[in-house]
């Protein structure tokens, strides 16, 4: 994006998906700031820095403030979702009135503006959630944003290892290429080598070894990932809930006569994959009756998470062994 792509915009919002939205924030200042005259020409505001009416009032003395030695100052604000809701209408209603010699960035995962700026002064862009189908085509995309190819397997170790966390997937893809260095294109080794051929304590790690029926490796996870990530309990039994799904369904799929190659995609779209986590033994180990049990298990755990008073970490522990399938008890 230039200068001359935003000459009649003077409010951008920016919405959704955080990590894309920061990278979009991050394109738009180098285009429209420039690093010379930055310290005259540009401010950011963190809507859970400062008092409301402190916050009202530096926004009102830098909007309207000439830039110096440069078309527009650029203001950004931060967090806008936090501000009171009383608070954010003053805002909007002092941004809606913002000047052709000023840029206000407006971001956060709800944000919205009202009263709004005239729409021919004003720019939204909503960056939607990355879902685990699209997460290896987006894998892809980044690889080749830094100039290179990447393959099949590569994708599928580095997406089972690292989750679905944009921020940490695109952290690693930058430690992955220093490894490779020139090589042409980015291979399993170069990925084995950053992130390990299989991190043990990760949510999916734990989702695989509950299928798997091994009750010592899954109880090891869990307690690593409760001490390390307190207070996510329901997030590791919805993932497992979806997990177990998503084996109910390739069961349901084959049962019907749908070829392998197809039925797997409810699980995964990578064959490197279905063979690292061993899919094949996951699948067998749940007849229906296992998946009801299990499922019912969970909901039944997630339940008692919001209802009881018992320790979190305790009651994980005590009901794991009734999500395991029959080939883990």
């Amino acid at each position: 994006m230039s200068n001359d792509d935003l000459s009649s915009i003077r409010v951008i919002l920016l919405t959704g998906e955080e990590f894309q939205r920061s990278e979009r924030l991050s394109d738009i200042i180098e285009a429209t700031v420039d690093p010379a005259t930055r310290d005259f020409n540009f401010d950011t505001l963190f809507a859970g820095d400062c008092k409301a009416e402190d916050f009202l009032k530096k926004l009102s003395e830098i909007i309207s403030m000439f830039p110096m030695m440069a078309a527009r100052r650029v203001i950004v604000i931060r967090d806008f979702d936090s501000l009171h809701p009383e608070t954010r209408k003053k805002v909007s209603e002092i941004i809606a009135d913002t000047p052709d010699t000023t840029l206000v960035i407006v971001e956060g995962e709800k944000a919205s503006l009202s009263p709004k700026p005239p729409s021919k002064h004003l720019k939204t862009e909503t960056f939607k959630r990355i879902y685990e189908s699209q997460l290896p085509s987006w894998v892809r995309g980044r690889f080749a944003k830094r100039g290179k190819k990447v393959s099949d397997g590569a994708i599928a170790l580095l997406i089972n290892n690292i989750g679905d966390g944009l921020r940490e997937l695109d952290g690693e893809i930058d430690k992955v290429l220093v490894t490779a260095g020139d090589n042409g294109a980015v291979d399993e080794k170069a990925v084995e080598q950053v992130v390990g051929a299989f991190r043990r304590h990760t949510v999916w790690a734990f989702c695989n070894a509950v299928g798997l029926g091994n009750f010592g490796e899954a109880a090891s996870i869990l307690e690593n990932l409760m001490e390390t990530e307190r207070n996510k309990e329901t997030w590791y039994l919805a993932s497992l809930a979806s997990h177990i799904m998503k084996i109910a369904e390739y069961n349901r799929l084959v049962r019907e006569g749908t070829p392998h190659e197809d039925a797997m995609k409810t699980v995964t779209d990578s064959s490197f994959l279905w063979k690292l986590n061993r899919m094949d033994i996951q699948t067998r180990n749940y007849n229906d009756r296992d998946i009801r049990r299990t499922l019912t298990a969970i909901g039944r755990t997630e339940s008692t998470l919001k209802k009881s008073s018992i320790d979190n970490r305790l009651l994980m522990e005590l009901m794991l062994p009734y999500m395991m399938p029959k080939a883990g008890r």
